[in-house]
């Protein structure tokens, strides 16, 4: 949890003056970010797999995902050696610097590790209608903990709860400078879907 609300400074919207003609230029200042803190949570009839919860931004121009790459999407997982833990709020919890703009959820999977044998279950959500967000520039939010099952074979995730309790459970674990989190509702969303492997080598589906 060190790590979590210690990030304020990177909220912050950095201003920078004119340089004297006669002085090195300052370096290029980064694109603003907001910030989410989303928490996952196995349920207790399936803890064994490793789940894996994606979400994309969304074009706002054709309505559906952008691209899938590292500055239009976050993965939040279970069992990750990064994620962050509280004591008596159940789950886990990562956190991301996103660009500004609205998520929805593409999909889940789970990776079940039996002896030498894994077994993969899909959770792409063909839709239309899937849970999303929007953030904006120096937004701080919190997202709630999310349940993530398998359910006939194939990976799930619903909103567990959603509690201004839990967020401030976070910000008081917290040894950095505390950070104040607003609770985010997701909105049901229309993002069209055509599943298909990641690569020719990869079991993973994506919209």
């Amino acid at each position: 949890m060190r790590a979590l609300l210690a990030l304020t400074a990177t909220l912050a919207l950095a201003q920078c003056a004119s340089a004297p003609k006669d002085e090195p230029r300052p370096e290029p200042v980064a694109a603003p970010t907001g910030y989410l803190v989303i928490g996952v949570a196995e349920s207790a009839a399936n803890t064994q797999p490793e789940y894996l919860m994606l979400w994309r931004k969304v074009d706002p121009v054709t309505g559906g995902f952008a691209a899938l790459n590292g500055h239009t999407s976050f993965e939040a997982h279970t069992n990750d050696n990064g994620s962050l833990r509280v004591r008596g709020v159940p789950g886990e919890f990562e956190h991301f610097q996103l660009e500004p703009g609205v998520y929805a959820l593409d999909s889940v999977f789970a990776i079940l590790h039996d002896q030498r044998v894994n077994y993969f279950a899909q959770g792409v959500i063909a839709g239309p209608e899937r849970p999303s967000f929007e953030i904006q520039a120096g937004d701080a939010l919190y997202l709630g903990i999310w349940e993530l099952n398998l359910e006939e074979a194939a990976a799930t995730a619903r909103l567990w709860r959603l509690q201004s309790d839990d967020a401030r459970a976070l910000i008081n674990a917290s040894t950095g400078p505390h950070l104040a989190l607003t609770l985010r509702q997701t909105q049901t969303l229309a993002v069209p879907c055509a599943p298909h492997r990641t690569s020719d080598i990869s079991q993973r589906q994506v919209c």
